[in-house]
Parts: C-alpha cells; structure tokens; sequence
C-alpha cells in the first residue's frame, strides 16, 4: 500500500528488524511481502491509505517491483518529488472528500503515462488466484511457451516476488479467511492444500509470525491480491 500520514509517524519492522530499531517513517510505500510486518503507532493515528494489487503497483510505482518487495520506504524514495508534493497537498486539504479527489487525480496522472500490465504475468497470476495457490508453476510456464527462469524474472518485475512465493501467498490469504470464518484447523488444511496441520501451522508462522488461533483473531491483511 501506500500510506499517507496526517499524524506522528509509524514504526515498522520486517523480518530484518526483529533484535534490532525498528523503522520509523511518515509517508510510505510498502512492497508485497511473504513475512510477517509489524506497523505500530504512538496509540492514535491518522492517515491516508491506498491499497494497490501487485499489477496496479507496478503501474502506479513505475519500478521494477522486486526494488520495493518485502521492504517498507519513505514515499518520496519511490515518487520523488511528485510524492512529497502529494503528502504536502493532502495534508494540507480542509476534509476527507478534498483529500481523496488529490489522491484520484494523483493516480489517474500517474496511469495516463504507465507502460502497461504485463499480460502473461497477468494472465498466469489470475491462474494462480482461480486454483487458491495451489497448481504447479512449471505448468504455467510451459502454457506461456516461457522458460522457468524467464517467468521468476518477469514476476520478479510485474510483481515482485517469484510466482512460487505468489501462490503460497495466495493459499495463506485463503486459509485465513477460513480461520476467521470459524472453520476448524483440520479442515482448513485440507481444503486449503496443506498436507496436514503442522504443515499449515508452520506456513502461518513463517508469513504471519502468528499461530493458526491467533491468525483467527486478528483483522484482514493489507496487503491486497486480486488481479
């Protein structure tokens, strides 16, 4: 996403940052991630936040994703000036509808002038989505008429990570919506394409730093899927 701050600022802390400071920014942009992140706050906060799909980040970002994947940076280190410009007009608007038409106007500019989606990562990630993470990635390379190496590559640019890591991504948002929707751990493994408990027990804890019941009990991720 990208994060406006009207407020005192944010911690955040990625796997780098668990026996160390975390990172403490205004404004930012986060890159997809496959582990857990930590945002924090001084008990209040106020921003405002644009969730992005992996696709529509790299045409709004206009980088090669993989330079923002699993990292958190001040917007102005990815927007330049145009983002610094944005956080100062947002935060200088008089109310929320003023503040959201800047952001719109700010998004449809930058479309305007974006390369566009690259339409086999595109076509391959919503195969990837359909299946809920779980179909063989050399498959979708072999469809495409595109070397194994060559698919990473292209991922790595459109989206940021690998199409393996995009689908054990997908598998865990989805077993979370069934954790949350109150289905036992038994039966979420197996609908989800786990080989048992221990092995989903062992993915929540790697991509959210959670056990499977606490998973249950927490709010929706941010970080944002669809095609």
């Amino acid at each position: 996403p990208i994060i406006i701050d009207l407020d005192a600022g944010w911690t955040v802390a990625h796997r780098e940052h668990l026996n160390a400071e975390p990172l403490r920014l205004r404004s930012f942009v986060a890159g997809i991630t496959d582990g857990p992140v930590l945002v924090g706050h001084r008990g209040s906060a106020r921003c405002l936040q644009v969730d992005l799909t992996p696709l529509g980040a790299r045409r709004i970002l206009g980088l090669p994703m993989a330079e923002v994947a699993n990292r958190t940076v001040p917007i102005e280190a990815v927007l330049g000036k145009s983002g610094a410009d944005l956080v100062q007009r947002i935060g200088e608007a008089p109310g929320w509808p003023e503040r959201f038409a800047i952001v719109e106007a700010a998004l449809t500019a930058r479309l305007s002038g974006a390369s566009d989606v690259d339409a086999g990562v595109a076509w391959s990630l919503g195969r990837i989505a359909a299946s809920g993470g779980n179909l063989a990635i050399g498959g979708l390379a072999a469809d495409l008429g595109w070397s194994h190496r060559r698919l990473i590559a292209r991922y790595r640019d459109a989206v940021g990570l690998p199409p393996k890591a995009m689908a054990r991504i997908v598998r865990f948002e989805r077993v979370s919506d069934r954790l949350r929707s109150g289905t036992g751990l038994a039966v979420a493994a197996a609908e989800c394409g786990y080989f048992d408990q221990a092995h989903l027990a062992r993915e929540v804890r790697e991509l959210a730093g959670l056990t499977p019941t606490e998973l249950r009990n927490t709010v929706n991720s941010v970080q944002d899927l669809a095609v």
